[in-house]
């Protein structure tokens, strides 16, 4: 049998066969009548479409969008990190507002948990420390000001020197003017004042704005020590004066002593038994002047203890007082008999037990 012949099939009848358009084909259309409120919107719509993708930068079928402005982009990353900078700034300071708040808080709640006991104690530590931060800026003030100019030194006076001379103590004092007056060192310079064995004690006072004053208590020699051929003054406490080959008017020489020679030096003191019969010689000396006969005592020896003994030069006699016990009674004797025996030189014996003997006096042969 001969084959049958394909018959084409119509494309209309295909298409409504497969139920879709073939683009790949031309299909013939009947053009459709569109209004114009239609074609309005529907050009609003591809313009509302074409805005999108170029946002999103991404191609529509085979069309690529525009390129983006790079310089814009990267203007608009620093601006959403300026942005986020400054967010975070604003979170940290919100943080540090809520601890500062949330200390607040806790000091208040501690305040309101606080017995009157507690707060007045808390007051009081408040009150201590600005009254000592008061002074101290007073006392920086004060020194600044006493440290000014105007205090400095111009008048240097002494009071109360008879033996030494004014301008020996100043010398000594080292103080010159123009030193400021609140700078001298009153222990240094009374100690520097004090190596002259004359200075007994010494004060210093300031007289505002520039003057100074030295007052001064000095020793006065009362016997003196027997030293080879020259004299060492001392005074009623055992201080070593002065040494001199002159002798001191007025006053008796003590003889017998302990110290050693090496020891008999200005400003030194005598040895312990020393100072201890020198106590004696001075209650020896108080009860010759009140009997009125001190002034014919020219030398005491010291050397025995339980015999003192006097030597009375214009008298022409030696005194033996024994330990001095009943000092008064003993001195009464020698003044009676220095009256009886005024014209003969010897010795007068009181250094007996009174009691049971009588004082004498021996003419020298």
């Amino acid at each position: 049998m001969p084959k049958a012949k394909n018959k084409k099939i119509p494309k209309k009848e295909e298409t409504k066969k497969e139920g879709i358009f073939n683009f790949d084909q031309q299909i013939e259309t009947k053009p459709h009548k569109v209004t114009k409120t239609a074609q309005k919107g529907k050009k609003k719509n591809n313009k509302k479409i074409r805005a999108e993708n170029k946002k999103e930068n991404h191609f529509i079928g085979e069309e690529e969008s525009k390129k983006v402005n790079k310089k814009k982009l990267e203007k608009i990353k620093k601006q959403k990190l300026k942005e986020k900078r400054t967010k975070e700034k604003e979170l940290a300071k919100i943080e540090k507002t809520q601890e500062r708040l949330r200390k607040k808080r806790i000091k208040q709640t501690r305040k309101a948990r606080m017995t009157e006991e507690e707060i007045r104690r808390n007051r009081r530590i408040k009150l201590v420390i600005k009254i000592f931060l008061i002074l101290v800026v007073l006392v920086g003030l004060i020194i600044y000001i006493m440290l000014s100019p105007i205090f400095n030194i111009k008048n240097i006076t002494v009071e109360g020197n008879s033996k030494i001379a004014s301008q020996q103590i100043i010398s000594l004092s080292k103080v010159t003017n123009d030193m400021n007056l609140f700078r001298v060192s009153n222990k240094d310079t009374i100690k520097a004042i004090k190596e002259n064995p004359y200075i007994k004690t010494v004060s210093i006072k300031r007289n505002l704005p520039d003057t100074i004053t030295f007052v001064v208590t000095e020793r006065v020699a009362t016997y003196m020590l027997e030293y080879g051929s020259s004299y060492a003054y001392i005074d009623n406490q055992g201080f070593i004066l002065e040494m001199t080959s002159t002798k001191l008017d007025g006053a008796a020489k003590i003889t017998g002593y302990e110290t050693p020679q090496e020891d008999i030096v200005p400003g030194n003191r005598l040895c312990e038994n020393d100072l201890n019969k020198l106590n004696t010689v001075l209650k020896i000396t108080a009860s010759a002047k009140n009997n009125e006969i001190n002034n014919l005592i020219t030398t005491i020896n010291i050397e025995d203890e339980t015999n003192y003994t006097l030597f009375l030069e214009s008298e022409r006699k030696t005194v033996y007082l024994g330990d001095c016990t009943n000092l008064d009674t003993r001195m009464l004797y020698v003044k009676a008999i220095i009256e009886r025996e005024k014209n003969y030189a010897g010795e007068i014996f009181v250094n007996m037990n009174l009691n049971e003997k009588n004082p004498f006096f021996r003419e020298k042969v």
